[in-house]
């Protein structure tokens, strides 16, 4: 098939054949009318969206076979960055850290991610397949941010993180990179260097953050960097865990506690490229490369579904006892709605690919080299 489409994107897919960029859009969207990553799931779609119902489905599976097999998929991975980020613009403050895990047979996928924050919605920019049980070490972390640094401006963001990414050195390189970050602390992590510091003593700051309504905030000094301490009452009024404890390399205590309300965000996130998406779970490969390529394409798909929920923005919401306020249906569902009835045939979905990628232009929040 010759479409235009397949011309506009080669400034974003240089030196990918227009045979695998085809099949690729191809799996794309089978992927959103199946809501499956599953190769034996998939295949049943491809008549459907190539008009082809004589081909024998085991013909098909094949293709989607030589498809992942291609010799270099870092570089269409890649490629699939510098293309589908182009559809979304906007002001972007806050990274998010963390980790979804499964396993396929007895291979371990566990996948480092980072996001960033766009509005309300997490969005993952880079990831890496660490292969293991438990959680990334310090130099894992690592290697994710000099990897993605390679590709987007982070300098300024605030990183935010759950209490399992914390490590002395960590926190110096990203100081060192210039990356704020509100990360939660275990209680009594780091309670020696933060005694010691000027100011009230760590079982004091407790005790004053159990009636203040704000906390209290302790600045310290950690391997040569100076960070603060937020200790906070638990809004949930849990027994086993009535305080929570954040370290930051900003200086606001407000700012630190109200920042981290938003790391649940990724949650959503990787629910929606799951259970509640696209079953990124049902992959049936056990190659790390194969695995990080079926993620770059839920992303993408996450992406165009997020685009066209942005485009439609429904506004009628629900109101929860406590005041709070939530859309009625999320922008991703609606965005995934419009996007399924645009995939009814390969070519109406690169026909919709090519009306929305008019209106692409450089994400204010990153640039992607």
């Amino acid at each position: 098939m010759t479409h235009p489409l397949l011309a506009k994107c080669k400034p974003y897919f240089t030196d990918i054949p227009e045979h695998i960029l085809q099949t690729m859009l191809l799996v794309c969207s089978a992927i959103v009318l199946a809501r499956s990553t599953n190769l034996n799931i998939l295949k049943d779609y491809l008549p459907q969206l190539l008009g082809n119902a004589k081909t024998k489905p085991f013909s098909h599976y094949k293709r989607l076979v030589r498809f992942f097999r291609w010799s270099e998929p870092n570089q269409l991975i890649q490629s699939v960055l510098r293309f589908i980020f182009r559809f979304l613009e906007g002001h972007c403050t806050y990274l998010i850290m963390d980790a979804t895990t499964w396993q396929v047979g007895k291979k371990k996928v566990h996948l480092l991610t980072l996001c960033i924050l766009l509005g309300k919605t997490a969005i993952p920019i880079y990831w890496l397949q660490l292969a293991k049980k438990g959680h990334s070490n310090e130099e894992e972390r690592k290697q994710l941010f000099k990897e993605a640094l390679e590709r987007y401006d982070l300098k300024g963001k605030i990183l935010l993180a759950d209490r399992e990414y914390i490590g002395e050195t960590w926190f110096a390189f990203l100081v060192k990179e210039n990356i704020d970050f509100v990360i939660r602390l275990p209680e009594g992590c780091y309670k020696l260097p933060i005694g010691a510091a000027p100011g009230a003593a760590y079982s004091n700051l407790c005790r004053q953050a159990r009636w203040r309504k704000r906390g209290v905030i302790k600045p310290f000094t950690l391997n040569g960097c100076l960070l603060s301490v937020v200790v906070l009452k638990n809004p949930q009024a849990d027994p086993a865990e009535p305080l929570l404890f954040f370290i930051s390399s900003l200086t606001h205590k407000i700012q630190i506690s109200e920042a981290y309300r938003l790391r649940w965000r990724i949650e959503v996130c990787f629910k929606q490229l799951k259970s509640q998406g696209f079953n990124l779970e049902d992959l049936n490969f056990k190659k790390d490369s194969k695995i990080l390529l079926v993620m770059a394409l839920v992303v993408m798909v996450y992406v165009l579904s997020l685009q066209a929920g942005f485009a439609k923005l429904a506004t009628k919401q629900k109101t929860y006892r406590n005041g709070k306020q939530s859309l009625v249906v999320s922008l991703f569902r609606q965005g995934l709605s419009v996007l399924r009835s645009q995939v009814k045939s390969l070519k109406q979905f690169m026909d919709y690919l090519e009306k929305r990628i008019q209106t692409i232009t450089t994400g204010k929040w990153l640039y992607v080299q």
